[in-house]
């Protein structure tokens, strides 16, 4: 019972704070909103986003209390929580429509407006170097990916989040606290948990993480087990294979060379290690060109990897091109000239070919051919009567017809 007690105390505190937080946000755009001029749309959609993800933790945090409520309190408790709701979905709305409103008043700005206005600026301010204003354009949100523990995937996660929260002078520790919570799961939010959301923890908690996850020891060697393990080629014709397999081997060394690791001093490990991956008619070609040489450099390596995968790609569309070839031929019938397309296949054996009601009429065929060379159907000299496409084409009536 007391442990209930407790919790529910905790979750308290936690929701006050909270609450707060989330009081002064909707403060912040409701003063955003009485601006008349100069209003910054990125800004408003900066606090709105602030807003929706404080507004999620607060539903969380309601959603956890509710079952701990006696039926006293749970009216009053509800009634509360009720209250937020409104408030926060009206500031929502309003922001919205505020923002369409805005997005469409620069969409409709007539273009010789701006155009008359900076030619005045020229003539009236000719010392003033007037800075070129341009409408913005309303780009897509940036994703920032989750990190979940994996030390493959630290440096993606870092470099978004430092870019759009860590170093964003618009947030506040507490906010960028909750972001960051908001983006970490598995091992990686258990590294944090424990920490209370205020200004000083943030700081530990960015140090803790990169002390756990940011360490360039384990980076590179995470890097070079993944080269050491890599999945081998098992054949050179196989393209999509061939580009995953040199797309994972170069990103690999290139992060290596992120890490401040010159993977030149390496060379001889890694080549074995990629050369032992690779079927032998590449070793072969890669043997080859290096005309006896008693070392092997990793980038030598990686381009002619780049050169012969390009090279494969590009027979490979040539030799897509040949098959899907169309070839039209025309004959002349007695009715009206029409045309006839079919897809010729290479080595196309004669045994799948299929004559259908042309064997009702094969033995007066043989006779015609007997007379003469020229196909009976078409008088082509090239092809049997046996083989003539434009017979193909024709039906039983038509085809008695021609040896009436």
């Amino acid at each position: 019972m007391s442990e209930d007690k407790d919790r529910v105390s905790y979750l308290k505190r936690k929701r006050s704070i909270l609450r707060t937080a989330v009081t002064n946000t909707v403060t912040k755009l409701e003063h955003e909103l009485l601006e008349t001029e100069h209003i910054d749309v990125d800004k408003l959609e900066e606090i709105l986003e602030i807003l929706v993800t404080k507004f999620e933790s607060l539903k969380c945090i309601d959603n956890e209390l509710e079952p701990l409520f006696g039926e006293i309190e749970f009216e009053e408790e509800y009634t509360k929580t009720e209250e937020y709701n409104d408030k926060v979905t009206l500031t929502k709305f309003r922001v919205n429509k505020r923002i369409r409103e805005l997005n469409k008043n620069v969409s409709n700005f007539p273009a010789n407006v701006s155009h008359d206005v900076e030619k005045i600026n020229q003539v009236y301010q000719p010392n003033i170097n007037i800075e070129e204003n341009s409408v913005r354009i309303k780009l897509p949100k940036l994703c920032i990916p989750k990190f979940s523990g994996d030390v493959n995937q630290w440096l993606n996660f870092w470099n978004s989040f430092e870019s759009a929260i860590h170093k964003n002078v618009h947030l506040n520790k507490v906010d960028k606290f909750n972001y960051l919570k908001s983006y970490l799961g598995g091992t990686a939010l258990s590294t944090v948990d424990g920490f209370s959301i205020s200004d000083s923890t943030y700081d530990a908690a960015i140090n803790l993480l990169k002390e756990r996850f940011a360490r360039e020891d384990l980076l590179i060697q995470t890097h070079m087990s993944n080269i050491l393990n890599i999945k081998p080629l098992k054949h050179s014709n196989d393209i999509n294979a061939f580009r995953k397999f040199y797309d994972k081997v170069s990103m690999e060394l290139r992060s290596l060379e992120c890490l401040g690791l010159c993977i030149e001093n390496i060379s001889s490990v890694l080549c074995t290690t990629i050369l032992r991956a690779l079927p032998q008619d590449i070793l072969i070609e890669f043997n080859q060109l290096q005309n006896e040489k008693s070392y092997t450099n990793v980038n030598d390596l990686l381009n002619f990897l780049s050169l012969s995968l390009r090279s494969r790609e590009r027979a490979a569309l040539i030799s897509c091109d040949s098959s899907s070839r169309r070839f039209t031929t025309s004959y002349p019938s007695n009715n009206s000239s029409f045309e006839t397309q079919r897809d010729f296949e290479i080595h196309k054996s004669d045994k799948t070919k299929q004559f259908s009601a042309c064997q009702l009429i094969s033995t007066d065929i043989e006779k015609q051919n007997i007379k003469g060379s020229n196909c009976i159907f078409c008088d082509s000299s090239i092809h049997e009567s046996l083989d003539c496409d434009y017979a193909y084409n024709l039906s039983l009536d038509e085809r008695e017809n021609i040896f009436e």
